[in-house]
């Protein structure tokens, strides 16, 4: 009794299968039926062993028996056929028994699962079989040597596959279909750079098991090593982050769950949450995800097209939902476009829902009409949808208690992608600064913030760092009380916007712009610091060289830019001595003067769209076109400092660590020189140098001396005369 018989009667009691493997190991007894078949059928009367002397270069029938079951060739080919045909026939019983019940238990087993994602007929699952038979035992090698009649051809091939599975001239015929190329067959499980035509027709070509589908039938859930570069998985059991916002957009996505040719487009800011939209989709219809870098797979070096190829093989294999990513870099360049055409050409004949995810729109044209194509836009938060997003992932951290969420949201348009990598900045912050239970302060939290900004404010702009606050600056109360009141439109805007719904009423002009008029040196730069260090916020002072052009239309293109990527950035911009940019629209004579006030006006709308901080700074308010004034909300005029003031500028613009002599008279230095901030700060400097060159404190000899040359830039003259009591102190030319 040969093996094959011997299992057969193993088999009275029919059972599910333990696992794939023993499926596989059926499989393979099957096929060497099959092979016991053919060759019974083909067999004809030979010499004893015409090939003794070549033993080791051929194959003899003899030895392909003896490899099949270890038993010498049978003598009556007519009964053997018909003996085998029945174990054939009985085996393929006994496994379409074992499949079934494996089934109804829920037993996974590789090969149905393949067949049926692959839509693989029964003789197309069969040729798998043969394919596979050569990777796990290295005797088919030799007995499909046997059968193609070449000892060099040790793989399959379209004919032998053929000669085992169809029995009449019309299942070859109808066979052959399933070795074209656009079959299921060749396209996703068979190697077709490995597959080689070894003669000059269909038959010969040779069949090759994709590497990865053989890994796929032996239990291996690794992704496809060619891809896993660009390729990510997750699973529906993954646990997700809540949405918090955009619940809208998952419901109108959820109710197109019943259409198979629908193509989702999703764009928006990078961390705004489109992938999670996709993930939790995908945790609703309980399948996975794959994720598809597009940028980091054209960087392969095989093409575009057959990376799309395997993702695809995959998101089939795993049943997956399929997102590309990047969507927006395949309009970079001519050879991009072209990649935008192949891709929907290959989605064509996908059937699973598919995203494409962009950080700014691009309309393809090339997209098949066979889909749905719906475009859906994701927008940087509110304010108060912003405060939410601190909220929740503020959660399990240290924070310190003087954080106001609502502050930091108005401040920072941020996504909800960079409001989490803000915090774990700002955690990895205060581990370095060796912080009690790593608590975050607001320094940490405002400098992990700007981490995430991305921009090119400082090629129009000089970012200037604040150095002063509120003790340090020197104003009349009414001022000081307007400054502290523009910076709370800036702190509690996520109230009066969101909480108040002013939000709702205000289409634009939602930002800041606060006018400093004064003469040179009362402290408007200086308050553009206060301002800045009070909001945690950057300072760009714009360079007015870089922005006003002679030629037509650069001048918009340069306030553009800057208003564009202070967008980004949410910095304060400062614009200083404005007078010239911002003057009044004159009466149009010539082409100048229109082109002039379209300027003018271009500058209005921009200001009045940016919604962050803008400070604009003259020394003569007189010269701002009355147009610009309703755009303002706060008017802050600096007044030229009296004695009183002046005194106190003196007394506090030396710092504690300066070295002070007793004979310093501030009320009189106050009285003396009627001079604005600006300049008292440079005699304070100057002073503090002639001090240290003579090794000795600050005096009012040094002040004195300091005072004469400062005078003297601003042109006026320090008479010895004037100095009363302290004339004796300089010696005057």
């Amino acid at each position: 009794m040969s093996k094959v018989a011997a299992s057969l009667n193993e088999l009275n009691i029919i059972r599910e299968y333990a696992g794939c493997w023993e499926h596989i190991s059926d499989e393979l007894k099957w096929l060497d039926l099959k092979i016991r078949v053919l060759l019974a059928k083909q067999r004809k009367q030979q010499p004893a062993d015409p090939y003794e002397q070549l033993k080791g270069l051929v194959l003899s029938e003899a030895e392909v028996y003896h490899l099949l079951d270890g038993v010498e060739q049978p003598a009556h080919e007519h009964a053997v056929v018909k003996k085998l045909t029945e174990q054939l026939v009985q085996l393929e019983s006994n496994i379409q028994k074992r499949l079934g019940l494996s089934n109804e238990k829920g037993i996974f087993l590789t090969l149905p699962y393949l067949s049926d994602v692959f839509k693989l007929t029964p003789f197309e699952e069969r040729c798998v079989v043969i394919c596979l038979a050569v990777e796990l035992d290295r005797k088919y090698e030799k007995l499909y040597a046997f059968l193609n009649d070449d000892v060099t051809c040790k793989s399959p091939t379209v004919d032998l596959s053929m000669k085992l599975l169809c029995a009449t001239p019309e299942e070859r015929l109808a066979a052959r279909m399933s070795f074209t190329p656009g079959n299921n067959l060749f396209k996703y499980l068979f190697n077709e750079e490995k597959s080689a035509d070894t003669g000059s027709s269909l038959l010969a070509k040779t069949l090759k098991l994709e590497e990865r589908m053989m890994r796929f039938l032996l239990e291996s859930e690794q992704i496809d090593d060619s891809i896993r570069s660009f390729t990510e998985i997750f699973l529906p059991v993954d646990e997700l982050t809540p949405l918090l916002s955009g619940q809208e957009v998952q419901a109108k996505i959820r109710e197109f769950t019943w259409s198979k040719h629908c193509i989702f487009y999703l764009h928006g800011p990078l961390g705004a949450g489109k992938k999670l939209q996709v993930k939790h989709y995908c945790k609703y219809l309980n399948r996975p995800l794959m994720i598809v870098d597009l940028r980091m797979a054209g960087a392969q070096e095989q093409p575009l097209e057959r990376m799309i190829e395997k993702v695809m093989r995959e998101a089939i294999l795993h049943q997956a939902v399929l997102c590309f990513d990047n969507f927006q870099c395949l309009f970079e360049n001519e050879q991009s476009r072209r990649n935008v055409k192949e891709l929907f050409e290959l989605l064509k004949v996908f059937s699973g829902m598919i995203f494409l995810l962009a950080d700014s729109f691009k309309k393809p044209v090339e997209f098949s009409r066979e889909y749905y194509f719906i475009d859906i836009e994701f927008k940087i938060p509110k304010d108060f949808e912003r405060k939410r997003f601190w909220e929740y992932f503020g959660r399990g951290h240290n924070l310190s208690k003087e954080i106001d969420w609502g502050a930091v949201a108005g401040k920072f348009s941020f996504t909800p992608g960079q409001i989490r990598d803000a915090l774990l900045t700002a955690k990895n912050m205060a581990a370095w600064h060796c912080r009690e239970g790593e608590r975050i302060e607001n320094e940490e939290l405002y400098k992990a913030c700007y981490a995430q900004v991305r921009h090119n404010l400082g090629e129009k702009a000089s970012r200037i760092q604040p150095r002063y606050g509120w003790d340090d600056i020197v104003l009349p109360p009414e001022q000081k009380k307007q400054l502290q009141n523009a910076c709370n439109q800036i702190k509690y805007r996520h109230i009066v916007y969101g909480e108040w719904g002013f939000e709702k009423k205000l289409s634009y002009g939602k930002g800041l712009c606060v006018l400093f008029s004064g003469p040179p040196g009362t402290g408007k730069t200086m308050s553009a610091q206060v301002m800045a260090k009070e909001l945690y916020l950057e300072l760009y002072k714009i360079d007015l060289s870089q922005v006003v052009s002679k030629y037509i239309g650069e001048t918009e293109k340069n306030l553009q830019l800057i208003f564009q990527e202070a967008q980004l950035s949410n910095a304060i911009l400062f614009f200083d001595e404005t007078d010239a940019l911002f003057g009044k629209r004159s009466e149009v004579k010539d082409s100048h003067d229109r082109y002039a006030n379209i300027e003018t006006a271009y500058l209005l709308q921009k200001i009045e769209e940016y919604e962050g901080v803008s400070i604009l700074a003259t020394n003569f308010i007189q010269n701002i076109d009355e147009a610009f004034m309703r755009r303002f909300n706060f008017i802050i005029e600096f007044p030229f400092p009296d004695k009183q003031y002046r005194e106190k500028i003196w007394k506090s613009i030396f710092p504690d660590e300066a070295p002070l002599g007793d004979d310093i008279d501030f009320e009189f230095i106050a009285s003396k020189f009627e001079i604005a901030g600006g300049n008292i700060k440079n005699i304070a400097v100057s002073s503090a140098f002639l001090a240290a060159d003579a090794a000795e404190p600050i005096g009012m000899k040094h002040i004195v001396a300091a005072a004469k040359y400062e005078l003297n830039k601003i042109g006026k003259l320090l008479l010895k005369e004037d100095l009363g009591e302290y004339n004796n102190i300089i010696i005057f030319e």
